[in-house]
């Protein structure tokens, strides 16, 4: 029960979980008043949901101001809209003051491995009080305990947990096993909306036409949670970089050993693909170990992007270079399976060997055939679906056929030497 000097005076949300009421407290001030339905599923989702907005609190999360002792109802401050209402597309200023907000908003869940699950516009709200005007993040309503720590399970399999559209896709099958990834996706989702007017879809999510910022914000809504950011501090991150005036080079980004942004800065410049033909062969194995580790999807799609290019246009790249490219090349697949990560050496693979047949290299096919013959035989059957997918298997079985054939050769190599 609500206190007795609690006034009610207009309701403005009302759903199977909750109310949502303009009131008065205690001292006549307004607030907005969340009452829990009464049922005990309920009951335990409003528990967690202040428990964790507490837990939380910060400067970018809707404060709560009194909470019932039941966790029956809570009270908080009265915002002056929500991002929802925000005239859409904005500024980029704009997109980085409501991604710092949700970032900050969600270090202290994410640090104990807790996910919110249902960022939209509608849950960030501008909030004008004595602590500034800023944006804030509210409805924790869905909140996911860390893996291990959950009491009781509230959400279900093959059932949407989330807000269509803002959801990341494993929230369609499991949410109570996505991780903070699923955040990521979330504020992707809000920056390209903002950014382009147009809201998303389950799996369709448009970007703008900037290189630069498409590429991180596929980056952070790729359908796979692995091959997103790995935490909003990365995507935030990497979206200054993306809105910023390039002042630096490929050159000196490799220099400088900044591999979190060398991704970034190939994919985000169409233009960028003769310089990185002739700088990335310069890395040596154990820097581009040290890209693998700090950027793994960077590493592979600059690789793979690269690949790609090449495939459709050499433009008028020497082939001494886009040997050299290719040929090292094999260097980050080496790397990506010695590491167990053959579903991301597998495309990465399609990419190179494609480029490699498609214009005629031997000299990099030599390489790449040294290294196929080393391979075990789960890393055989990978690198064979990548010929197979980028039809490159009869270029490469011609220069199979041309080799000198050894007495222990694998399997793979025995079948590209058929007739």
């Amino acid at each position: 029960m609500i206190p007795d000097d609690y006034k009610l005076e207009q309701q403005i949300r009302n759903t199977q979980s909750a109310q949502v009421w303009l009131a008065r407290d205690s001292s006549d001030a307004p607030i907005v008043l969340k009452l829990a339905a009464n049922n005990s599923r309920v009951a335990r989702r409003f528990k967690r949901e202040i428990e964790s907005m507490r837990a939380a609190a910060g400067a970018h999360v809707m404060p709560i101001l009194d909470y019932d002792d039941s966790y029956s109802w809570y009270s908080m401050p009265v915002a002056v809209r929500t991002l929802h209402e925000t005239s859409v597309p904005t500024s980029l200023e704009e997109c980085l003051l409501v991604l710092e907000a949700i970032t900050a908003a969600l270090q202290p869940l994410h640090s104990r491995g807790q996910v919110h699950r249902d960022l939209k516009p509608e849950n960030v709200l501008w909030l004008e009080d004595i602590y500034g005007a800023r944006w804030v993040l509210a409805d924790f309503g869905i909140v996911r305990n860390a893996i291990g720590f959950t009491t009781q399970q509230l959400t279900h399999v093959n059932g949407l947990t989330g807000s269509e559209g803002w959801a990341a896709p494993e929230q369609h099958h499991d949410a109570h096993e996505s991780n903070t990834a699923a955040d990521v996706y979330g504020a992707g989702a809000i920056l390209s909306w903002m950014l382009t007017g147009t809201r998303p879809s389950f799996g369709h999510v448009v970007f703008p036409s900037q290189p630069r910022l498409k590429a991180v914000l596929r980056r952070a809504t790729n359908p796979d949670p692995d091959n997103r950011y790995l935490t909003l501090d990365d995507f935030l991150e990497a979206f200054k970089d993306s809105t910023s005036t390039i002042t630096t080079t490929l050159e000196a980004l490799v220099e400088e050993e900044a591999w979190s942004r060398v991704g970034p800065h190939i994919l985000g410049q169409p233009a960028q693909l003769a310089r990185a033909v002739k700088v990335l062969p310069r890395l040596k194995q154990a820097e581009v170990h040290d890209w693998f580790m700090a950027d793994r999807i960077g590493l592979i799609s600059a690789i793979s992007q690269a690949c790609d290019d090449l495939s459709e246009d050499i433009r008028d790249l020497p082939y001494s270079d886009i040997d050299k490219f290719l040929s090292w090349g094999v260097i980050a697949l080496r790397i990506l399976v010695n590491a167990g990560q053959l579903s991301a050496a597998e495309p990465t693979a399609t990419a190179l060997f494609r480029a490699t047949a498609t214009i005629g290299q031997f000299q990099p096919a030599g390489t790449i055939l040294d290294w196929l013959s080393t391979l075990n035989q789960p890393s055989q059957q990978a690198m064979e679906t990548a010929l197979h997918s980028a039809l490159a298997w009869d270029f490469f079985q011609r220069q199979a056929r041309g080799r000198w054939q050894s007495n222990n050769e694998n399997d793979l190599m025995l079948r590209l030497r058929e007739e």
